[in-house]
């Protein structure tokens, strides 16, 4: 069906070598993202899914058909591959309507009756709500419609595959949260296999069955939004999805139980070592000493705070000199706040074992 297994795929601009042996098996009607920072590859990738760009080397199969096998010298051009498309810049023509703008893949490919194909688009229309719009033009639309209309045409484009480069990149915040939600929505109406690109965290999270953390060309961790949100692999990860707080361990005990890092003691851990790290949030840095929960349990001077609204983020040190960073609820917990003995719990600590180069 709609399965995507990538093999050892590689992609290079000239003497830039940007993908390293790319593995990866893609579920028929998975939704997987890829997420990472400017520059880690994520775009490329999807670009060589689409047929936008040739790998170096390398093979894809979308269902059962190799669409790039650089053994074979075989290449399938992006109008043969069926798969659909969301750009980040919406790439809908400014002189044709709603309608025609939809249609057009369909009429590129020479695909049913002019009934049949004016029958899909509105199909599609329908399914982003935009039915009512099909025969204004995409100047006389705000960027949410015209995003709605860009995946229109996607849908009618796609046979079983659903790309999406950064869509919602360009919207407001308010937008985005309602259109990532429209993008879920369609892919679990219509059952593609979807690959979705972004940088934004909250956005791949929220909508994806799987994450792909991409660093430098190559897979840095797959797993669930839970998995990777809750035990990341490494201090590259961990900083990428919002761990403020990240002490190396410098001296462990004889059973690796105990760990110190950053001038503080961590209890209750399994199988530690110097030279892995340890990771936690800084909503997870609780006021108050937490009893027999607490891994670490200290006392701390405030060196800064930042109010951001419903929390106040407040910067310690602690004796030894080491800084940890604290979310805490605005006006609420000010009498512990005050006292500067905080904890945290072994459950929300990430061990983070050394990075191989």
């Amino acid at each position: 069906m709609g399965e995507i297994r990538i093999e050892g795929l590689e992609k290079s601009f000239r003497s830039t070598q940007v993908l390293h042996s790319l593995d990866l098996l893609i579920e028929a009607g998975e939704f997987v993202t890829l997420l990472g920072p400017s520059g880690c590859g994520k775009t490329t990738t999807l670009r060589c899914v689409a047929g936008l760009e040739t790998p170096t080397s390398g093979r894809i199969t979308i269902g059962t058909v190799p669409v790039s096998d650089s053994a074979n010298e075989s290449f399938v051009p992006p109008h043969r591959r069926r798969v659909g498309m969301v750009f980040q810049s919406y790439a809908i023509w400014p002189h044709m309507s709603v309608r025609s703008n939809v249609e057009f893949p369909l009429r590129r490919r020479k695909q049913g009756t002019r009934e049949e194909r004016r029958a899909t688009a509105q199909r599609a229309l329908s399914a982003v709500g935009m039915a009512e719009y099909a025969e204004r033009y995409p100047h006389e639309l705000s960027g949410g419609q015209q995003q709605r209309v860009a995946l229109a045409r996607g849908l009618v484009s796609a046979g079983e595959v659903m790309l999406y480069d950064e869509p919602l990149s360009n919207l407001d915040a308010k937008l985005r949260i309602a259109m990532r939600d429209e993008v879920r929505r369609l892919h679990e109406e219509f059952g593609h296999t979807s690959i979705y690109v972004t940088h934004d965290q909250e956005e791949a999270f929220a909508i994806s069955d799987r994450v792909i953390i991409m660093k430098g060309g190559r897979i840095e961790q797959v797993g669930t939004p839970r998995e990777i949100f809750d035990t990341p692999v490494s201090r590259y990860v961990a900083d990428f999805v919002g761990y403020e707080n990240i002490l190396d361990i410098d001296r462990v005990s004889s059973d690796g139980s105990e760990a110190f890092a950053g001038g503080l003691r961590f209890a209750g851990l399994h199988d530690v070592r110097i030279g892995d790290a340890l990771a936690f949030r800084s909503s997870r840095v609780i006021p108050g000493e937490g009893g027999r929960t607490a891994a670490m349990s200290c006392e701390t001077t405030r060196t800064r705070e930042v109010y951001i609204g419903d929390e106040t983020v407040v910067h310690l040190a602690t004796p030894d000199g080491a800084e940890i960073v604290a979310r805490v609820p605005s006006g609420s917990g000010e009498v512990e706040i005050a006292s500067g003995v905080f904890h945290v719990s072994r459950e929300d600590i990430a061990v983070l074992r050394p990075e191989e180069d």
